[in-house]
């Protein structure tokens, strides 16, 4: 039996919830795509890294810029997708209490 991807399942929420939020800041019809259009490309690469961190950090190749010459930890890749998931939260977390 597979194992429960929890990870995958509390990270696809949490884009849902930044989703929902993008659109309901949207103050026109005209900027609702833009707006669900902008959260959307931004929440795929912390998406692509906590559901991808293992295919992601055996990656070796090059980028534009500085090429990969080792393999990365599948837990690296995971955690640094968590930190760009949840770092809006965390920013207006501590604007909130300011």
């Amino acid at each position: 039996m597979r194992e429960f991807p929890i990870g995958r399942v509390l990270s696809l929420i949490i884009a849902v919830v930044y989703l929902v939020v993008g659109g309901f800041s949207a103050t026109s019809k005209g900027k609702l795509l833009g707006a669900l259009l902008i959260v959307g490309v931004w929440v795929l690469l912390p998406l692509a890294c906590i559901w991808f961190g293992d295919e992601l950090g055996e990656y070796i190749g090059a980028f534009p810029g500085p090429g990969i010459n080792r393999k990365s930890p599948a837990w690296m890749v995971k955690v640094g997708g968590w930190v760009l998931l949840l770092l809006p939260a965390i920013i207006f977390l501590f604007l909130l209490r300011s």
